[in-house]
């Protein structure tokens, strides 16, 4: 059942379960989905506290184990997928998430949450600590990465309460944290692919002035008309950790006027 290719670790403290449930404030109408059931102790803690439950899990043997556990119900849809390939738009929302997420599924998972976001009402998910530091970092702190900015762009973000390790078997290297996501739209950009690929220039070496990151990363092209910009001009010698969320809406706004009007 513990495969380490599919990233399984198991929760296994009840405290932790009921510390989860207690946070998420759930109700008797809520649509929840889980992503990855693992032995279903969280699962078994949410069927009874919401209207539907839905589990996205990939693994069979997973499903089998909890199914199991649980026994039949008709308060649970199982969608036997990789959550990555599950259209959030055909099920009926708002949808709520609860989930302990495999760790190396959490970037692209937020992506898919970005995709989908009209369809959530918000999504409480297990993380790596170091992971969570990065969503909700500042500039000027050493966690503060593209990550940080294009998470922040699209969701309020809270950070719940840590997890030991000594929680899971087996026993990860890592820490883990509860954050929820909710999801805000005071930055919803009309050429998100292209805000998306300023930061992700911007953060390109890491340590180069803005101006420079800009000129030579290798994902998208700029020319000399980049120097003449008002930001550049005012804030090109700053390096992309310096710059706020505010700062790169800015720099999109103004490289989107110039390239793309």
């Amino acid at each position: 059942m513990r495969r380490p290719k599919l990233g399984q670790v198991f929760l296994v403290d009840q405290n932790i379960i009921r510390n989860i449930i207690d946070r998420t404030d759930l109700s008797s109408s809520d649509l929840v989905v889980e992503i990855g059931c693992g032995d279903g102790i969280l699962t078994e803690a949410l069927v009874s506290k919401v209207k539907q439950l839905t589990v996205i899990e990939l693994d069979p043997v997973c499903i089998e184990k909890t199914r199991d556990r649980l026994g039949v119900s008709d308060d649970i849809e199982w969608i036997h997928k990789d959550v990555l390939k599950v259209d959030f738009s055909l099920l009926q929302s708002p949808l709520r998430v609860v989930a302990n997420i495999p760790y190396y599924l959490s970037s692209k998972l937020i992506q898919q949450f970005v995709r989908y976001k009209s369809c959530f009402r918000d999504m409480t998910i297990m993380v790596q600590k170091e992971f969570a530091l990065k969503c909700i970092a500042k500039p000027g702190q050493k966690e503060y990465t593209s990550l940080s900015v294009y998470t922040q762009s699209h969701f309020d973000i809270d950070v719940l309460f840590d997890i030991s390790k000594r929680c899971f078997q087996p026993v990860p290297k890592v820490d883990s944290t509860m954050i929820r996501l909710r999801p805000q739209h005071k930055y919803d950009l009309l050429n998100l692919p292209f805000f998306e690929l300023i930061v992700k220039a911007s953060f390109w070496g890491k340590r180069k002035k803005i101006q420079t990151a800009l000129l030579k990363n290798p994902f998208v092209s700029f020319d000399q008309r980049l120097k003449e910009l008002s930001f550049i001009v005012e804030y090109g010698h700053k390096r992309a950790d310096q710059l706020s969320l505010d700062d790169y809406v800015e720099l999109y706004k103004q490289l989107e006027f110039v390239y793309h009007k």
